[in-house]
């Protein structure tokens, strides 16, 4: 079995000239973990997801080491959130992107994006070898219906 056999094709995705505020509209709406960016000719530029979401919102150096008892300067209170969630839901999202995600081809075996799911946490991308055009994504779901479903 193949990634190809088991990917969704044609998944939602988000060009790298909208917002940040779009793609957030579309994570939630679509109720995914992170949706592929594409470029104006369907290449994939990277991921944008919950991770980078959440991400926008604590200072990078709270995100070195274990500094949670330090994190005292942070509001916990989810309208300072908010306030800071719509002050850059209009900003591009070309600079929110994970722009080195894992990624698999049509052709590689679905048993290492098995291990790529329990290792990265996240969905895969399935791009063309030749020019890394986006072909589908792996998600939990995927793998789940099939290895669910009874052999025909």
């Amino acid at each position: 079995m193949t990634c190809s056999s088991i990917m969704t094709h044609n998944p939602k995705t988000v060009t790298d000239s909208e917002t940040i505020g779009h793609a957030m509209a579309e994570l939630l709406e679509n109720h995914c973990i992170n949706l592929p960016v594409v470029d104006g000719k369907g290449r994939l530029v990277g991921l944008f997801g919950l991770y980078e979401l959440l991400a926008l919102l604590v200072p990078r150096v709270a995100m070195v080491g274990d500094l949670l008892p330090n994190l005292r300067f942070m509001s916990d209170h989810i309208g300072e959130l908010q306030t800071k969630c719509s002050a850059f839901k209009d900003k591009p999202l070309r600079h929110a992107i994970d722009r080195e995600p894992v990624t698999l081809y049509p052709d590689t075996p679905a048993i290492e994006a098995v291990r790529l799911l329990c290792h990265h946490h996240m969905t895969i991308p399935v791009v063309e070898q030749d020019g890394k055009k986006l072909v589908g994504v792996i998600t939990y779901w995927d793998v789940a219906r099939a290895i669910t479903e009874k052999s025909k």
